[in-house]
Order: structure tokens, then C-alpha cells, then sequence
């Protein structure tokens, strides 16, 4: 027997590079609209990114929309006050699930051997150009991507025992470092999927069933998707399909065809059908 409508909440965490947003120009026109009716019908869209809040707040100016999101790959919450349904205006702070650059470099110069760290050339550090040719952005976008406050891009230098090596002592220090499709990030011990159970608990006060679809792309998605209830993978262009291992039996993975931004709605249309049929769901 389906749910009464009221006590589902459908909640769209997505990844924006690669997942949302093209692979190489970062357009995400075609599915603008899209987008707008899902938050119309009452769906919740949370990007989850390694992007700061300053990148994550001009991206939803460009989108016109207010929304929560989770920057510097889980570090923070930001305008949790928006899932009580009641927004008055006011902006309540980031809830803070990283460490500050400061407490990072605290560790990292204290503990972490000389002959790693000389291998990490971090991007603040670094001249413009190489920080652009690193990011592919330019102007305001590339200071936007440089003000980080829970973590900090590096290019390893090393091989990739020695990056093994550095990821093993920083784990053992409580930090974490990530090697993404373009540069590799240092922050506190925690990913996209941390602020999951928070998200939850925050929504469980306003519906009796939350259903998290992650969308992702790349490595440092997985955790996101393997917690979310629906994972839905966005190819990368010329790149094999991302696998990884379901951690709960009844979880749907749905794998796209296209990449983004095609491939993003691609991925919710079939969301949208298995959840019609598990849960009698009516989108619009």
C-alpha cells in the first residue's frame, strides 16, 4: 500500500562537476528547467561538493535558487535552517563537520614526515597560471576556488606508493587526503557521506520517509552514493563507468547513459520511476 505523499520526502544529493555540470565547460543549461520543477513539486536538491561555499553560493545565483549545500567535500552544512519548512530569512551558520585550514597545517608541518610534504606542492603557494592550468578556471571563478576554509588543493609530486604512504600517515592523524581528477586536497577525516545522518535528523521532524538519491561521478562520490537510498552514476566522458559495491541489499544503483548535464536527468527520470513503483510516488 502506497504512503500518504506528505510523509515522503525525496532528497537529490548531487555532486556538480562531471555529475551536474559538463565535464569540460561546466554548462548545466538544458536541464535548468528541470531542475526548477523538481524543487516546484517539493524535491530537496543538496550539491555536495568539493567546491567552497563561495563557488556553491555563485552557483546558485546563477540557478536563481536558494539552496542547501555541503561544500569542501563534507566539510560543512550550509542553510540547514531551509529543511524545517518554515524559512524566515534568517541565516543561521555552517554546520562544521571539517577543521579549519589552520588546525590542518598545525598537524601536517608538525607530524607528517619532511620527505612527504616536500612532495605536495599545495596551489596556494603556487603562481596563477599553474593554479588555473590545475583548476581550468580563470578570473573570479579560480579566487572563488582558491578560498578555501577546511581544505587545501596540492599536486603530488611523488609515485604512488609514496602517495600511499602519505595517505597512511595522515589517516592515522586524523586527516585525509584525496586524490581527485584534478588535484589532490588535504582536509579533516571526513567525506561527502558524513552529512548524511545529519540531513536525516534535521528532516525527520517534517516527514515520516526520506529518500536520499545520490548522483556522482567520480571516486570520492562513493561514500555519498553507497549511503544514499538510490545512487544514481553519471558516466565520464571516455572514462570507464564508476563501480563500487552497495552497502545495504535493498539499495537501487542506476547507472546513466549519458554524461552530464543529460545524463543527471536522465538519472532522475529513472528515479523518479522506481520510486512510482516502490512507494506510489506521483512527481508534478
Amino acid at each position: 500500500m502506497a504512503r500518504e505523499m506528505d510523509d515522503l520526502k525525496i532528497i537529490l544529493m548531487t555532486d556538480l562537476d562531471g555529475t551536474l555540470l559538463d565535464h569540460n565547460t561546466f554548462d548545466y543549461e538544458p536541464i535548468k528547467t528541470f531542475m526548477r520543477e523538481l524543487l516546484d513539486s517539493g524535491v530537496e536538491i543538496i550539491p555536495n561538493s568539493s567546491k567552497t561555499s563561495e563557488e556553491l553560493d555563485h552557483f546558485c545565483a546563477d540557478f536563481g535558487q536558494r539552496l542547501p549545500y555541503v561544500s569542501e567535500n563534507g566539510a560543512a552544512l550550509y542553510h540547514s535552517e531551509m529543511f524545517s519548512g518554515e524559512f524566515s530569512g534568517e541565516q543561521r551558520g555552517p554546520k562544521v563537520l571539517g577543521k579549519p585550514v589552520v588546525e590542518l597545517m598545525t598537524v601536517w608541518t608538525n607530524q607528517i614526515s619532511s620527505q612527504l610534504r616536500e612532495l605536495c606542492v599545495f596551489l596556494d603557494e603556487t603562481v596563477r597560471i599553474f593554479q588555473s592550468e590545475h583548476l581550468g578556471l580563470s578570473g573570479e571563478a579560480l579566487d572563488r576556488a582558491m578560498r578555501r576554509n577546511y581544505s587545501r588543493p596540492f599536486i603530488f609530486q611523488g609515485s604512488d606508493d609514496e602517495f600511499d604512504a602519505l595517505k597512511s600517515e595522515a589517516d592515522q592523524l586524523h586527516l585525509n587526503v584525496l586524490r581527485g581528477g584534478r588535484v589532490c586536497n588535504l582536509s579533516g577525516n571526513h567525506d561527502k557521506a558524513d552529512s548524511i545522518p545529519l540531513i536525516r535528523s534535521l528532516l525527520s521532524t517534517t516527514a515520516d520517509r526520506i529518500v536520499i538519491v545520490g548522483l556522482g561521478d567520480g571516486d570520492n562520490d562513493v561514500k555519498m552514493l553507497q549511503g544514499s537510498d538510490i545512487a544514481c552514476v553519471i558516466p565520464r566522458p571516455n572514462q570507464p563507468h564508476l563501480s563500487f559495491e552497495a552497502t545495504q541489499k535493498s539499495q537501487k544503483i542506476i547507472n546513466a547513459s549519458l554524461p552530464a548535464p543529460h545524463g543527471w536527468q536522465e538519472a532522475i527520470h529513472a528515479a523518479i520511476a522506481f520510486l512510482k513503483i516502490q512507494y506510489g510516488y506521483s512527481y508534478g
